[in-house]
Parts: structure tokens; sequence; C-alpha cells
């Protein structure tokens, strides 16, 4: 998901937080490259307006959509890519997600309709569905993301070690803090 407002880091005067340099690449980037590493298809959501976000994906990868939210946006995401066995959501702003973490949270989705990342009982993205909750995947509405879907339907913990999962670039403070952190 790219198709956010970042509001806090424009604030600051820094611009679109997505395309921040972090190490020499935008933090898009890093996410997307990451994601891609995993192996599975990438697609990304954004705004249409967002060009300068669009130059740094290729053209097959990129979704765009005004969104009125991450509720939204996780529809949208999947209406447009209907023809999966599930599908992962992960953010834009999380740009050390490791590819063997997309991996682990896609093999909990052989044993349960949803499953998300937990690093030491904190609960992080990415977050996967199974190909069984495309009616309310595409029915979502808001900015509340899927937590509705949550009490409705088996989840699987995927317990992992990776702090990327918690972890996501906000601020500008956010961005010069994580900059030395290895990606």
């Amino acid at each position: 998901m790219a198709a956010g407002l970042s509001r806090r880091f424009r604030e600051t005067g820094h611009g679109n937080k997505l395309n921040a340099m972090l190490n020499g690449k935008a933090v898009l980037q890093h996410a997307f490259d990451n994601a891609r590493a995993s192996g599975m298809d990438v697609f990304v959501l954004t705004r249409p307006e967002d060009e300068q976000l669009h130059q740094l994906l290729p053209s097959p990868s990129l979704l765009k959509y005004t969104s009125e939210g991450l509720s939204d946006s996780i529809a949208a995401s999947v209406r447009a890519v209907p023809d999966y066995d599930g599908w992962l959501i992960a953010l834009g702003d999380m740009p050390f997600i490791s590819p063997s973490s997309f991996q682990a949270v896609s093999k909990g989705l052989q044993v349960s309709a949803m499953a998300r990342a937990d690093v030491d009982g904190i609960i992080g993205h990415p977050v996967g569905f199974s190909r069984a909750l495309y009616p309310q995947l595409i029915a979502l509405r808001g900015d509340t993301g899927a937590r509705g879907l949550l009490s409705s339907v088996s989840l699987t913990t995927v317990s992992l070690h990776d702090r990327g999962c918690l972890t996501d670039i906000d601020t500008y403070e956010d961005l010069l803090r994580f900059s030395s952190k290895d990606l």
C-alpha cells in the first residue's frame, strides 16, 4: 500500500515519505524490492497524482487509485488483481520487512483464512488473506484496514524475529533514525 497522504512527514516540509531517500534508495523502492525478493508477484497501490512514486515502479506492478483510507485501498487492490489464491498486504513505508517474512506469512495462509506477522508478541505486517476472503475484502470501506475480519475468520499468527515487520517511516525523525540501519 502506497496510497496514503504522508501528512506527518509532509508537515516538516520533506515531501512524500515514500519518495524520501533512505540509504541511497527511496523508502518505497526498499519496500518493493524486499517484497519482490520473496519470489511473489508484487503490486503497489498508489494515488494517480503520485507521479514521482510511479517512476520508481515497473508499470505492470503499479495500481493507481484515489483511496478514502486503508480499508478502501485493500478493497481496490484485491479487486484489481483477483486471480490469486491469496494476498499479502504490506505498507510502502515499511522498508525493512525481509523477503523471508513475506514467505512465512504466505505459508500461514495454508492453514488459515488469514495470517499475520507477530514479533515478540507485537502484531505487525505483512498481513495475509486467503482467496476465501475475497468477498469480504472487496467490500471493505473506510480507514480501519481489515480489523473487522479478525473476529470472524480463522487466523494464524506467524512468529517472526524480523523487527522490520514493526518498523515504519512516519516522520522525518524516523527517516534519520533508521538511515544507518542495514537494509
